[in-house]
């Protein structure tokens, strides 16, 4: 198989440090090195990864040489191609190339990589949610230390560690539904407890917690599936 490799960095400093850019192209030689994919040429670019994509010259100049010369396109992770999952799609609906990602294994065909692509923005939006309700939550304990310390208060401590049970609960069982179609895909190949997570922590997808995966978790997520 022949490919062409497409490196990306968001800043004009790493691009002319070349520190980003080298980093993926040793991902992507030593990826093809073990894959027997043949690299005929290496395309890099200096641009963000949010927004349209058809706005990025060099990565739209590929997309027509791979559909011209029948070849690969091979990135070393799925954010170097977009972080914006409707940009992944139009690219991976595209029938006449070949999507390859270091970081997701040569098993995963375009639709996969769609999936993945999906995780990855759901996971960042709940990071910031996480991050904003942590910020919430802070600011509240200290307004309540606060009203504590005058009047010693602590009624309604069991009904906010209640909601925070019913809230981890919650966020659990919605973590566990957007992981259904992969876990599902994961049990239709055979896969065991151990194997699918050693594939989960590999892809980089996190626990609900941000954690990594063991079979026991796993497990878990089947469970609430």
């Amino acid at each position: 198989m022949n490919a062409i490799a497409y490196l990306r960095v968001s800043t004009s400093e790493q691009g002319r440090s070349g520190l980003g850019l080298q980093a993926q192209q040793s991902e992507i030689e030593s990826f093809c090195h073990a894959n027997a994919i043949t690299l005929i040429d290496t395309v890099s670019e200096v641009a963000s990864a949010k927004g349209d994509y058809k706005m990025r010259s060099a990565l739209n100049e590929l997309l027509l040489r791979c559909r011209r010369e029948k070849c690969a396109l091979i990135v070393s992770k799925l954010d170097r191609l977009s972080r914006d999952v409707e940009s992944i799609a139009n690219l991976v609906n595209d029938k006449s190339i070949r999507f390859i990602v270091v970081q997701l294994g040569l098993d995963a065909d375009n639709f996969q990589i769609h999936l993945f692509a999906s995780l990855a923005q759901k996971e960042r939006d709940w990071i910031s949610q996480r991050t904003k309700a942590a910020l919430q939550a802070k600011k509240q304990r200290a307004q309540r230390d606060g009203v504590e310390l005058k009047l010693g208060n602590r009624t309604n401590l069991p009904v906010a560690q209640a909601k925070g049970v019913t809230t981890i609960k919650t966020n659990a069982d919605n973590y566990a539904t957007n992981l259904h179609d992969l876990i599902t895909g994961y049990q239709s190949q055979g896969k065991s407890l151990n194997e699918m997570a050693r594939q989960l922590n590999k892809i980089g997808v996190a626990t609900a917690r941000g954690g990594r995966w063991y079979a026991k978790s796993v497990s878990n997520l089947v469970a609430r599936l």
